[in-house]
C-alpha cells in the first residue's frame, strides 16, 4: 500500500511541516489539526486549503496524489 494522500505545506504556517498519509482520514485529521491552530481573520480556509491573506505564498492544501 502507497501513500496516496499529502498534506502540503507552502511558505510559513506555523511550525508544519508537509506531511504524506496512507489515508484521506489521517491527511484530514492532520489537515483539521492545522486549521484548528491558525487565526480565520488572517486566512481563507476552505476545504482542502488554507492560503494567507496577506502573503498566498503560505498556504496548506491537502491533495490525493492519486489525482495528479
Amino acid at each position: 500500500m502507497e501513500k496516496s494522500w499529502c498534506v502540503e505545506v507552502w511558505g510559513v504556517v506555523g511550525n508544519n511541516t508537509t506531511e504524506l498519509f496512507f489515508t484521506r482520514r489521517e491527511a484530514l485529521e492532520y489537515f483539521k489539526n492545522i486549521r484548528k491552530g491558525l487565526s480565520s481573520s488572517k486566512y481563507i480556509i476552505t476545504r482542502d486549503s488554507i492560503i494567507e491573506i496577506e502573503n498566498p505564498e503560505n498556504a496548506v492544501y491537502l491533495t490525493d496524489l492519486n489525482d495528479i
